[in-house]
């Protein structure tokens, strides 16, 4: 299946025109991948038409065999002169390249101050006007209306003047994925839709169009194709794959936390499972002595609390709010009756007459009243969020553990090499994003296809497709150690019966 390679042109009159078509190359390698930038590169000879058309301002558009559609498209920004004396000889070559046209939406920021928001006319502030609009902008709904809302602000019909991209179509709202709520305040497009789609089963690719003549932002759901496109020795499209197992570095975690001596607060969280499969113990010192908890009567936690005068200070919680509602209200009640109090001694000592020192009197007694039944209501309410914090504290102390293990739990690496065949090819039978079938020693397991590496010599004669699966053959590999100690344990099995 071979790959052809057009030229586009600059934007007129809002359009990318086709000007040529590359039909003779050295070599060409693009990386297509999953909710990222691709690359490309092509190397033709110096001095020939070929050359003529890439130039500054152009992109390419490559076509695969019997796929109606693009498979890449991209600008030009980047050339490359080269000669030898044995390979690129007389003119040389050149080197041109570049990356996806998705590659645009990291060129651009999320400016958080906006006007009608929530409207169909919302659009975002100049930058010399942005100190009137919101520090931080919220941004929810569907995952897919917000990314095209973004894009739209940014770079699309909506965006400002200066900011918009000519000869690009963002298309319109969609409401596919789940539900998104975050803030926004001058933040990376690009880094931020690979925040928002970490994990999800949603794409979203920047692409030129053949009918409209322009760039068009896609939003996809995955495809599941896990029944249908399968990767294994057994049907040749796998050239290699690699299992590995490792010891874990940490079996036991022990957090400090607060407390000074015997008060210091010492917990501990073991992998049972890992001790027994490897046969180790190993410990790992966690310091956290801003967790305040302190070793209680009957070794139990106790909290650390400050106090000013009489009153426990608590401080706040995690999201900077009091611990409780009603540790809100009792402290508001608290002040109001505090002030109250101080008013009706001003009043009494500001009093003359005999009915003005009555009614100071009996205003001093009825605050008096307020501000015991609020100093009542403070410290029982104090009591209830004493609970809440340390209920809070103590699921610290288990995440901090937790997280130690995790760092050190040991390790089960699969690493596979898949390649095209007839039966399987990337562009006509799968795409980046779609979900497949991985089969090696008797285990499968499904993953998304995160990018593809295509590099096509001698004008198409010689390909070579490389598809990664997971985060398989990134440098990066999943940990997958149920998966691979479950291989190892069928293989093991299988030879005792030989």
């Amino acid at each position: 299946m071979g790959y052809r390679v057009y030229v586009r042109g600059a934007v007129h009159n809002g359009e990318r025109r086709i000007v040529g078509e590359i039909d003779t190359w050295i070599k060409l390698d693009f990386t297509v991948r999953f909710n990222a930038p691709g690359t490309w590169q092509l190397l033709v000879k110096s001095g020939t038409h070929q050359e003529s058309l890439l130039r500054q301002g152009r992109g390419i558009v490559i076509y695969q065999d019997g796929v109606p559609t693009p498979v890449f498209s991209g600008q030009i920004d980047a050339f490359e002169r080269y000669w030898t004396t044995d390979q690129h000889t007389a003119a040389g070559s050149v080197f041109v390249g570049g990356k996806c046209d998705t590659d645009l939406v990291y060129g651009f920021l999320a400016f958080p101050g906006s006007k009608g928001a929530g409207t169909d006319t919302m659009t975002a502030l100049p930058l010399n006007k942005q100190y009137a609009g919101q520090d931080h902008r919220p941004a929810g709904g569907p995952l897919g209306q917000a990314l095209w809302l973004e894009a739209d602000l940014a770079f699309g019909a909506r965006a400002l003047p200066d900011r918009k991209v000519d000869g690009l179509e963002v298309g319109g709202a969609n409401a596919l994925g789940g539900t998104l709520k975050d803030t926004l305040r001058f933040d990376n497009l690009g880094a931020k839709f690979e925040e928002w789609l970490k994990g999800k089963r949603l794409g979203y690719r920047l692409i030129w169009d053949h009918a409209s003549r322009k760039i068009q932002m896609r939003v996809y759901e995955c495809r599941d194709l896990s029944g249908s496109v399968r990767f294994s020795p057994d049907l040749g499209n796998l050239r290699q794959y690699e299992w590995q197992l490792k010891a874990p570095k940490t079996t036991r975690a022990i957090v400090a936390c607060q407390g000074e001596g015997a008060e210091r607060y010492l917990w501990q969280k073991i992998d049972f499972d890992g001790e027994a499969q490897w046969g180790v113990k190993r410990e790992t010192f966690v310091d956290r002595r801003d967790i305040p908890l302190k070793t209680g009567k009957g070794g139990e936690p106790e909290l650390v609390v400050r106090k000013q005068g009489e009153t426990e200070d608590l401080g706040t919680g995690p999201d900077g709010a009091e611990w409780t509602p009603a540790l809100a209200a009792a402290k508001k009640r608290q002040a109001a009756a505090q002030a109250a109090a101080e008013k009706a001694k001003q009043d009494a000592e500001a009093a003359k007459t005999e009915a003005e020192k009555s009614k100071a009197a009996a205003a001093q007694a009825a605050a008096a009243i307020e501000t015991a039944n609020a100093a009542a209501e403070l410290a029982g309410a104090t009591q209830a969020a004493k609970k809440v914090m340390l209920d809070h504290y103590v699921k610290a102390v288990e995440e901090a553990a937790v997280k130690a293990l995790s760092e050190g739990e040991k390790t089960g690496h699969f690493q596979i090499y898949p390649i095209d065949t007839e039966q399987t090819r990337f562009g006509r039978d799968y795409f980046v994003g779609d979900v497949v079938t991985i089969a090696a020693d008797g285990e499968e397991y499904q993953d998304v296809v995160k990018e593809v590496n295509i590099s096509v010599e001698d004008g198409g004669r010689l390909q070579s497709v490389t598809p990664k699966i997971g985060d398989q053959g990134t440098g990066e590999p999943l940990n997958l150690y149920k998966t691979v100690w479950e291989m190892k344990e069928k293989l093991r099995k299988l030879e005792s019966r030989m």
